[in-house]
């Protein structure tokens, strides 16, 4: 489910929560699904033997398959705002209190859009400690086997082999062919692939890239917004700030990574989630010296199958 399907909002919680997605892009394509405080991520490890062909009056092929859950706990995300009754009880003077739903409603947007970019953030770059979820790039480091951290139920081994290190700069022609190439083939690792996440400098790069070649196009997400496409796929463009262009390989730290990713429900990547959009407003009948308001978000990542996600790192611009 989308992120406003989940949450299930109407009135000024559905329109703060759309301040959010306007602002924050990865919230019009990541998938969220309804998952308890503390959830098993089961990742899709099938083992199948032998053929399914057989003779008549035979017995089937049977593999037992036995699932081994990863339990993780939802991370917390949530922020107040409160407004002394001193401002409140302007309205005994003014005889109205329009002035004061005006400066709620703006404290409240101001106060969505720095709690979405946090979550943003960490959607991709959460490091799994200090109380953050576990983002995206690093579940998958760039990094072999040994620099991995086993998260999720998958090994350090298949969470190397979603990394591929391309170790380009995209400023010439020959360049930018060769990184078409591994493009296509991470696009074609990883199943109905339905999103390219990047920042913004790479997104405009590869934007260029794509119009020269003829694989430029432009799509509606399920949000209604006009998003660039490579090829048929989404491009989701995000800020330097959660997406950074100073990754570095020891030599250069000028680089950054590209995500291909399935972005699903079940067997693909989402987030669990057992609030969507928590949304508390600002009391009618305030009786404490304060009014407060809180919204918060209660996730965390889910990738249920090895080939549903592939890091591209070390791209130079």
């Amino acid at each position: 489910m989308k992120i406003d399907q989940v949450s299930r909002l109407t009135g000024r919680a559905a329109e703060t929560l759309a301040k959010i997605v306007e602002v924050n892009p990865l919230f019009q394509f990541a998938e969220f699904r309804q998952e308890a405080s503390e959830y098993g991520n089961i990742p899709d490890k099938s083992a199948f033997s032998g053929t399914a062909a057989r003779a008549e009056g035979s017995d089937a092929q049977k593999d037992a398959q036995v699932p081994v859950p990863a339990y993780k706990k939802l991370a917390i995300y949530d922020r107040e705002i409160s407004i002394d009754n001193l401002r409140k009880l302007d309205a005994n003077i003014t005889g109205s209190p329009l002035g004061l739903k005006r400066f709620m409603q703006r404290q409240l947007s101001a106060l969505a859009v720095k709690l979405g970019s946090e979550v943003q953030k960490d959607m991709i770059a959460g490091t799994d400690a200090a109380n953050q979820m576990l983002g995206i790039s690093n579940f998958v480091k760039d990094a072999n086997a040994a620099g991995q951290t086993a998260a999720l139920g998958f090994t350090t081994a298949e969470q190397a082999a979603m990394n591929q290190q391309v170790a380009l700069q995209l400023n010439t022609t020959a360049n930018q062919d060769a990184f078409l190439e591994l493009l296509y083939n991470a696009i074609a690792a990883v199943p109905g692939a339905n999103t390219l996440i990047m920042n913004t400098n790479l997104a405009a790069r590869l934007t260029t890239i794509a119009k020269r070649i003829g694989a430029s196009g432009e799509t509606l997400n399920s949000f209604g917004v006009p998003v660039k496409t490579f090829n048929g796929v989404p491009i989701c463009a995000l800020d330097t700030a959660t997406i950074t262009q100073t990754e570095t390989d020891g030599s250069n730290a000028d680089q950054t990574s590209l995500y291909v990713v399935r972005f699903a429900e079940e067997l693909g990547v989402a987030f669990g989630t057992n609030s969507g959009f928590y949304f508390e407003d600002f009391p009618e009948d305030v009786k404490s010296p304060d009014a407060k308001a809180r919204i918060g978000f209660y996730l965390n990542l889910i990738v249920e199958k090895a080939n549903a996600m592939k890091r591209l790192s070390r791209i130079r611009l």
